[in-house]
C-alpha cells in the first residue's frame, strides 16, 4: 500500500475538504482526488461520501483512517530508529479505563512526555471484546483493565497493583447509615455502572446473579464523572475504584457504604505475546510500574 496515498487519504479525512488538503499537501485538486480514487480502487471500496461541494468518511473509511493512522506512524519511527535521529516520533495508541486515566495518566505523562516530545498519542477508553484483535493487529500498542484476569491466551498481562473498589451513594441514602451492607442489601436499589471502566464490574453483577439480588433499575454511562454527578444528585448506588471518590467522601458530597467484605480489582497492563514492541512502549510500560509502585507505596503510609 503505497505511504503517499495513505498520507493524502489521512489529510482529507482530516480537513474533510479536498481543496484544503491539495493546499496542505501542495498537490493540485485533482491529483488528491486521483490518488484517493486509486486507493479506493485498490482495497475495492468507497472511502468518502461525496454529498454536494462536502465530504465525509463512509464506516470503512472511518476504519480505514486507523490504520492510516498507524502505518505512517510506524514509517516515522522507522526512519528515526534507522537514521538515529534524536527525537523519536509516531503514534502510541492506548486503551484505558476512565479513572485510570484521570487520576493516574496526568502524573505520568509529566514523566514520559518531555523524554518523548515528538510522539502522538491517542488514550481512549476500554473495549475489552475487541481487545485481543486490536492488540494483534497493532491499532493498539498497549492496554489496562481494571481487572484480576482476562482469559485471552495470546494477551500477556501484567499485575501492577491492587485497587480498592467503593460502594458509594448520596450521604442521605438509608444505606449510608447502615453499619454493615452486603448484596442482599442492594434488593430494589437503583445500581449505576460503567460502561467501560471494565472488568470488576462484571464481576459485581456476577454475585448479583449468584445472590439473586433484583436491583430497581440498572443506568449504565459512558462517564465516570456522569455516575459521580449522578450520585450527588441523589440517585442511586455505585461501585467505583476508590481513588475516584475518596475527595468527594471527605467533602461530604457522597457517602461510602460499609460493606461487609473488603472489595479490590487488578491493575493489568496488557499486551500481546512475543510482539515485537518499539522503546517508545517499552518507555511507557517502565514508566507506569514505576509510578503505580510509587502510588502504591503513598497509599499504604
Amino acid at each position: 500500500m503505497d505511504m503517499q496515498r495513505l498520507q493524502t487519504f489521512r489529510t482529507v479525512a482530516t480537513l474533510m475538504n479536498f481543496n484544503q488538503a491539495a493546499e496542505v499537501l501542495h498537490y493540485s485538486q485533482s491529483t488528491v482526488s486521483a490518488q484517493i480514487k486509486t486507493l479506493e480502487n485498490e482495497i475495492g471500496i468507497l472511502l468518502f461520501k461525496r454529498i454536494g461541494k462536502s465530504v465525509r468518511l463512509t464506516e470503512a473509511g472511518a476504519k480505514m483512517l486507523v490504520y492510516a493512522d498507524k502505518l505512517l506512524a510506524i514509517k516515522e519511527e522507522a526512519v528515526a530508529e534507522v537514521t538515529g535521529r534524536n527525537t523519536v516520533s509516531g503514534l502510541l495508541t492506548l486503551r484505558m479505563p476512565q479513572t485510570m486515566a484521570t487520576h493516574y495518566l496526568p502524573r505520568i505523562l509529566y514523566d514520559y512526555q518531555p523524554r518523548f516530545p515528538g510522539m502522538r498519542m491517542d488514550i481512549t477508553s476500554c473495549a475489552l471484546h475487541s481487545l485481543e484483535h486490536e492488540l494483534r493487529i497493532g491499532t493498539v500498542d498497549l492496554a489496562f483493565l481494571f481487572a484480576d484476569a482476562i482469559g485471552a491466551n495470546n494477551l500477556e498481562c501484567e499485575l501492577l497493583s491492587i485497587e480498592p473498589l467503593a460502594i458509594v451513594t448520596h450521604p442521605s441514602h438509608p444505606l449510608a447509615a447502615r453499619k454493615t451492607v452486603d448484596f442482599k442489601d442492594l434488593e430494589r436499589q437503583v445500581l449505576l455502572f460503567p460502561k467501560s471502566d471494565c472488568g470488576y464490574r462484571m464481576v459485581f453483577e456476577q454475585a448479583l446473579a449468584t445472590e439473586r439480588v433484583t436491583p430497581a433499575t440498572v443506568i449504565e454511562m459512558n462517564s465516570i464523572e456522569a455516575i459521580k454527578q449522578t450520585i450527588r444528585a441523589g440517585v442511586g448506588v455505585t461501585i467505583i475504584p476508590e481513588i475516584a471518590i475518596r475527595i468527594n467522601v471527605e467533602k461530604g458530597e457522597m457517602a461510602r457504604v460499609c460493606w461487609a467484605d473488603d472489595l479490590e480489582t487488578g491493575v493489568l497492563m496488557i499486551h500481546y505475546k512475543d510482539k515485537w514492541r518499539s522503546p517508545a512502549v517499552e518507555a511507557f510500560m517502565d514508566t507506569m510500574r514505576r509510578f503505580v509502585s510509587t502510588q502504591q507505596g503513598y497509599m499504604e503510609q
